[in-house]
């Protein structure tokens, strides 16, 4: 049975319009809210289209499916169709299952809470476990190889880049010494290494884990996840129809940074300089968006979900 609670609910399903009849596809199932959400909206002649990396992702959700009624049912006459893949291969999904363009989109960027407290997973350091990170635990290097492997230079880039690590130099050289001693193959371990690595006075002060910064930096690399968010940006709003939505969930600053700019770019017509008097670039609108500012959690929402509170929701139209 999944721990995760969907975030931002209701302000998905009004912000994607969802009706009977839709074809609709939820690009990051995890938990199987949103997507149980959607399916009940877009019924009884709707379709939804899920998709997850994660093999315990599918796993679970396969077992809430025989025992709901609504998923069982639709899952029989094929409304419900999920596959194992990352999302930044939709066009190749789309086009494997025939479905031409689809009338809405989600993608929730977080990871679900069975994923964080598995500890097997390693993407936390609150319980310890192998230095894994992995969504897709046959593919790709693990974060204990990438510790292992990369050159301090690479390590640097990967903490700043994707964690904003202020202290990055003197990480990056405890674990260069530790790992010249023996492997660092545990949450625990790197969790240590980077807590005895920041300035005492700087830790005492601080209101999260020292690691808290260096593990996510190393989820994001893992998992590639900024150039996966690129690509499947691009390929989402190829494949909606005029007057579809796509709706994103951030909780990175990076991830949200980079939702708002693509979706600035596809909103701008002439990207031409200012002297130009007549285009030459040809660019026109291809989307409107629909939310001025991130939408995001209240009160009533993050007393029961403390994790929405770094959630941030973004909506665009196909023109």
């Amino acid at each position: 049975m999944t721990k995760h609670i969907p975030v931002l609910l209701e302000e998905v399903k009004k912000g994607l319009h969802l009706t009977n009849g839709m074809t609709v596809v939820d690009a990051t199932l995890g938990g199987g809210g949103h997507a149980c959400m959607m399916l009940a909206e877009v019924s009884p002649d709707g379709r939804v289209i899920a998709l997850d990396t994660d093999e315990e992702v599918l796993d679970r959700f396969q077992k809430r499916t025989l025992s709901d009624t609504l998923l069982r049912q639709a899952s029989l006459e094929g409304r419900v169709v999920v596959m194992q893949s990352n999302y930044s291969e939709l066009t190749a999904i789309l086009d494997r299952l025939d479905v031409g363009m689809v009338d809405g989109i989600l993608a929730d960027l977080g990871f679900s809470s069975d994923q964080i407290e598995e500890a097997s997973r390693g993407f936390s350091f609150q319980e310890d476990g192998p230095l894994d990170m992995r969504l897709n635990q046959k593919r790709g290097i693990s974060a204990r190889e990438m510790v292992t492997t990369s050159t301090p230079t690479q390590l640097m880039h990967i903490l700043r880049e994707y964690g904003d690590e202020s202290e990055a130099r003197w990480i990056v050289e405890a674990i260069v010494a530790r790992r010249g001693e023996k492997p660092i193959e545990t949450t625990h371990e790197l969790a240590r290494i980077v807590a005895e690595a920041y300035p005492r006075g700087k830790r005492a002060q601080m209101k999260i884990h020292p690691a808290t910064k260096t593990f996510q930096a190393l989820r994001i690399a893992v998992n590639q996840e900024f150039e996966h968010l690129e690509a499947f940006l691009t390929q989402a709003v190829d494949r909606l129809t005029s007057g579809g939505r796509l709706a994103v969930i951030a909780f990175h600053s990076g991830e949200d940074a980079r939702v708002k700019q693509f979706m600035r770019k596809e909103a701008e017509g002439c990207v031409c300089p200012p002297n130009f008097p007549v285009c030459r670039c040809g660019q026109v609108p291809r989307v409107k968006i629909l939310t001025k500012k991130p939408i995001i959690a209240g009160g009533d929402e993050l007393a029961l979900n403390p994790r929405a509170r770094s959630a941030k929701l973004r909506i665009l139209e196909k023109i």
